[in-house]
């Protein structure tokens, strides 16, 4: 199906009832599709349709939403990107997703300078602005809304979401519209979201899981969306006293950080029903800890964006068991393997590997990290994990490196490969950290040829990573520990830096 189709029915359903809320002003289903629909006008009267690419570079705000699907009611396909991006970064993804046009805010227009002498195939560069009334999106929000949507296949790529790779390698995963609409449906199924709810989405729209259960699933419901900028602990437990919030998605890190803050006891929560976490385990500690505050059910989900986000769920109202990602869900394949992909027995560790609605069409332009990926119909995800005798699913580690700092996937390869490039430096490797806050922090093992401090070095980073990447420990040795072949060995160095944060 065309996966817009779930929004307009809801539109159709009920035109008047509240779509967002930002900054305190409501936005109507009704006004919101005109919305999707003049900008959809405005960008095929600038050529945008049927296989073009369209990245945006927005934080969390109306014009994301009405940009993104904007974007889709042309028939094009839409490309997210994390605005922490540099300039460098960038160029690389505008280049490999052969962008056409890309939409961003003002404030990244110094970013956006660096990046164009580097660009191949983007031309139409559209400007969201705050203070210029005649900025380029404001002038496409001018056209007559669209006729017809833009024709959109099934199996056609509706979104490109670029995934770091073990290579450092950013790769394009490629959803198409069936992924979206299924799992859209599926989260409102299995997180049981109902038309009254209001949702406050503060976790980064550009990322697959704020993305589907903070968007995608309300508006496939009806639900009211109560969407923030950024995350400000004392300020996001006010407005669910304020707002009468009852559903929140966010990160383990959330979680820890509303449990340290002073005005936690302040508010009246009783209007909550549900928090869902995503994109690291929360440690059991946490999860008891805010189940003593809040009057809610505490539900963990295990996905990635390969799966269109979900694979596992907790069930609501049922039996949690602590430390497990839930249990297969409905519709999705989950088998746990060895490295010859044959099932282990149960309770013992293998990888996870899946097949269903939600699996990605494949990486973009990458057949080989395709096929690497899926093998016989089958995704495999790179996550050991077992499962017990009642079907619940315990994560226990990653084939890969990927470290996940507060909700963020990490790739030490990317970093190491910018840390290579100081004339410093002889090697280093990247680990991660036990972190009570974050669940891991990044820790760069150094050996340089000259004297260097941290602080230079994390300015040398800042200069060519998004801060979510930059490490926040730099340890300088001798020597990094290798094999007999010179391969550099982590294993010691993760048991160093799991030491150091006892």
């Amino acid at each position: 199906m065309n996966c817009l189709q779930l929004i307009s029915n809801t539109v159709e359903k009920n035109p008047n009832k509240e779509a967002i809320v930002f900054r305190g002003q409501p936005i109507t289903y009704g006004d919101l599709w005109q919305n999707v629909k003049k900008f959809g006008k405005g960008l095929t009267d600038r050529g945008i349709g049927p296989g073009s690419h369209v990245a945006l570079l927005l934080g969390n705000s109306p014009h994301y939403i009405i940009s993104y699907f904007g974007v889709l009611a042309t028939g094009a396909t839409v490309v997210p990107l994390n605005p922490q991006y540099k300039d460098k970064e960038l160029a690389y993804i505008l280049n490999d997703a052969d962008v056409n046009a890309l939409i961003y805010v003002d404030l990244l227009e110094p970013i956006i300078q660096l990046a164009k002498p580097s660009l191949e195939k983007t031309t139409l560069f559209i400007e969201v602005s705050a203070t210029n009334p005649a900025c380029t999106w404001n002038q496409l929000m001018l056209s007559d809304p669209i006729e017809e949507i833009g024709e959109r296949s099934e199996n056609g790529i509706a979104q490109i979401l670029y995934t770091s790779g073990t290579t450092g390698t950013p790769k394009g995963v490629m959803l198409s519209d069936e992924n979206l609409a299924w799992m859209a449906e599926l989260i409102v199924r299995e997180l049981n979201v109902w038309e009254s709810d209001r949702i406050k989405v503060v976790l980064p729209i550009f990322h697959t899981l704020a993305k589907m259960a903070g968007v995608w699933a309300p508006f496939t419901i009806g639900a009211t969306i109560y969407l923030e900028e950024r995350f400000v602990p004392d300020d996001v437990l006010e407005q669910i006293e304020k707002e009468k919030i009852t559903v929140f998605y966010g990160v383990p890190a959330m979680f820890a950080l509303f449990l340290m803050s002073p005005k936690l006891r302040d508010y009246d929560y009783s209007s909550l029903r549900l928090f869902g976490s995503g994109g690291a385990s929360i440690p059991v500690d946490i999860i008891e800890r805010i189940q003593a505050v809040f009057p809610v059910e505490l539900s963990e989900a295990y996905g990635q964006t390969e799966a269109t986000i979900m694979i596992t769920c907790q069930p609501l109202n049922g039996e949690k068991v602590p430390g497990s990602v839930g249990q297969r869900v409905e519709g999705i394949d989950l088998r746990i393997v060895d490295p010859n992909d044959t099932d282990v027995p149960q309770g013992e560790v293998g990888e996870i590997i899946f097949k269903g609605k939600n699996a990605m069409l494949g990486y973009y332009k990458n057949p080989e990290a395709t096929a690497a990926t899926i093998r016989n119909g089958w995704v495999h995800t790179g996550d050991l994990a077992y499962e017990d005798e009642n079907g619940n699913i315990f994560i226990v580690d990653r084939i890969k490196d990927m470290i996940i700092r507060g909700g963020y996937n990490v790739y030490p390869r990317e970093i190491e490969e910018v840390l290579f490039t100081h004339p410093s430096i002889v090697e280093c490797a990247v680990v991660g950290e036990p972190h009570e806050v974050l669940g891991e922090e990044i820790v760069a093992y150094v050996v340089v040829k000259d004297e260097l401090s941290e602080e230079a070095l994390s300015e040398f980073c800042k200069e060519n990573l998004a801060n979510f990447k930059v490490p926040r420990i730099f340890r300088f040795l001798d020597a990094l520990p290798k094999n007999a072949t010179g391969k550099i060995l982590k294993e010691p160095l993760k048991k160093m830096a799991k030491e150091s944060a006892i």
